[in-house]
């Protein structure tokens, strides 16, 4: 596992509280390639309700074939279908050849109908992996799919958070699906994140192969599970990460979840701090590690060093511009998820406002740089689509845009590896 950390600036104002900018880069190492792998326990949730007829479903089910043929033995699967009622249309067995046969078959079965009762589906989706859970070493996994909204049984977005983070904690995370352009992205993304999983946009029917089979091969590639980016900090400082993760306090420490990492994975994120007054020629720092599952530490804190200077030293200093554009990026990425949803509600005119506010910001230092400059403009021409009613379609592309882009993955929400060009 590699670590490393640059600042945006290396002087701080002594009078008053300054923000800096940390931009952590994070790579995994290769898989061993061995036949020692976790096994992964998993359950394909379907959703079948009326709107998913036609190619949705037909793809879905041979999306989940072609996943479940991907597993060894070692690995179990079940697969549950909901609509207004929930069957359980393969229960939880091994992955072995007559257990994937039998599935197919019964999948084959599958039918669009009723409304969506996706609480139910889902719950018991987690209860075939909870049940194969307990002293089992492994992934525990749900893969939740959906094209539309919850309208039966339990429907509160707050108290379907509130179980995904409960299952979570449990070890079972929650992956979510979300087809075409009628589902609940904010519903999925939520249930995700809360989860410990990630969540998809799959834009048409001929993508829910790839988005599937996509999750259960980066499963079956996992080379470090529950990694942890740790930041300490002294009193008075405060660290928030502007990447999509969720953190806690643990102690004096800053915790940020980033879950499980594929082989070769590189994930980059930023941390906002902010610092107290200080004395001119005053030396403060945070120190960076990384902890994989269990708390074990896989890489030693370093400390992100900084000073307090006067303000003339403030202005002349060097500024790092990578670290200037991935956060432009972010906050790009945060203004066009929150503009989406103005514009979702009809504020077309606070949707226009949100991004013109973040691209005059990443303005006043873009300088000559040809990155940020592009951003902005950008950032301009979107302004006039958030500024009218936007198709769903488009709501539901720019928002998964900006959350794989606050998430560290590329364009499809996929785990990024090598160099590969970074996001708008």
């Amino acid at each position: 596992m590699n670590l490393t950390t640059r600042a945006d600036r290396r002087y701080i104002r002594s009078g008053y509280r300054s923000n800096r900018y940390v931009l952590v880069d994070i790579t995994a190492p290769t898989s061993r390639r061995t036949l020692t792998r976790d096994p992964l326990n998993t359950a394909f949730v379907l959703d079948r309700s009326g709107s998913m007829s036609g190619a949705k479903i037909t793809l879905a089910r041979q999306a989940i074939d072609a996943a479940i043929a991907s597993l060894s033995a070692e690995d179990r699967f079940a697969i549950v279908a909901y609509d207004d009622r929930v069957d359980v249309v393969a229960p939880s067995s091994p992955a072995t050849a007559p257990a994937r046969q039998a599935a197919s078959r019964a999948l084959a079965d599958v039918d669009a109908r009723g409304s969506t009762n996706l609480f139910e589906g889902w719950m018991r989706g987690c209860a075939e992996v909870a049940a194969n859970q307990q002293g089992a070493p492994g992934m525990h996994r749900v893969l939740l799919m959906s094209d539309g909204h919850a309208n039966q049984g339990v429907t509160d977005r707050e108290e379907l958070r509130r179980h995904a983070s409960e299952l979570a904690r449990r070890g079972v995370a929650t992956w979510t699906f979300g087809f075409g352009s009628d589902f609940d992205e904010d519903l999925m993304e939520g249930i995700a994140l809360a989860g410990g999983g990630q969540s998809f946009y799959v834009e048409s029917p001929a993508q829910i192969q790839d988005h599937i089979t996509s999750a259960i091969g980066e499963a079956l590639d996992v080379v470090a599970r529950g990694v942890e980016l740790r930041i300490q900090a002294p009193d008075g400082v405060l660290v928030e990460p502007l990447s999509l993760f969720r953190s806690h306090r643990s102690g004096a420490a800053t915790v940020v979840e980033l879950g499980d990492l594929v082989s070769d994975q590189e994930l980059r994120l930023v941390l906002k701090v902010n610092f107290p007054f200080g004395q001119d020629g005053q030396p403060i720092g945070i120190r960076i590690g990384l902890a994989i599952l269990d708390g074990v530490m896989a890489i030693p804190p370093s400390e992100v060093g900084f000073d307090y200077a006067d303000g003339r030293t403030n202005d002349l200093q060097r500024r790092e511009r990578e670290v200037d554009r991935e956060v432009a990026r972010l906050y790009a990425a945060r203004a066009r998820k929150e503009a989406t949803q103005l514009n979702r509600h009809g504020e077309y005119v606070e949707a226009d406002r949100v991004l013109q506010g973040v691209a005059r910001r990443i303005r006043g230092y873009a300088g000559d740089d040809p990155e940020l400059q592009r951003l902005v403009m950008d950032l301009q021409r979107e302004q006039m689509q958030v500024s009218a009613p936007m198709p769903a379609r488009a709501i539901k592309e720019m928002h998964a845009q900006a959350s794989y882009a606050m998430r560290g993955r590329d364009f499809e929400g996929k785990a990024r590896k090598g160099q590969e060009p970074p996001q708008r």
